[in-house]
């Protein structure tokens, strides 16, 4: 049971970053955040924890940021496919994706999005 319960939490902060909300104001959209990004891994002994756990389920997350300020989130769990496009930019070291901003880090083909918290790590497909 609470194997579940992370599974979901981990999947609901994933999901706060398309949620809806106002526009926020325009910054760059960042040349370098360009591409589809697959989840691989968390920073801290939790984070790590909970996305082995997703990932050994068959779990798959993936973003892709387009070079127009429009990108798209898809999660694959159980055989369900869930999409959703969304408008972003970059402010202030956030990426800002209908409003609600989330603190990031880009090292070369890794990228790192600070999720309430839970730092998660998405690779470069």
């Amino acid at each position: 049971m609470k194997k579940w319960i992370a599974i979901l939490l981990a999947a609901l902060m994933a999901l706060t970053l398309v949620a809806c909300g106002s526009k926020g104001s325009k910054g760059s959209k960042g040349e370098g955040i360009v591409g589809t990004w697959e989840l691989t891994g968390g920073e801290g002994e939790e984070a790590e924890q909970q996305v082995k756990m997703m990932l050994a389920m068959g779990m798959t997350m993936t973003f892709t940021f387009n070079a127009d300020g429009t990108g798209s989130m898809k999660m694959v769990f159980g055989g369900e496919d869930q999409s959703q496009d969304f408008e972003y930019t970059l402010e202030n070291g956030e990426i800002v994706i209908q409003g609600e901003g989330e603190p990031y880090t880009l090292d070369g083909d890794t990228l790192t999005i600070d999720m309430e918290g839970t730092k998660m790590v998405f690779t470069r497909k």
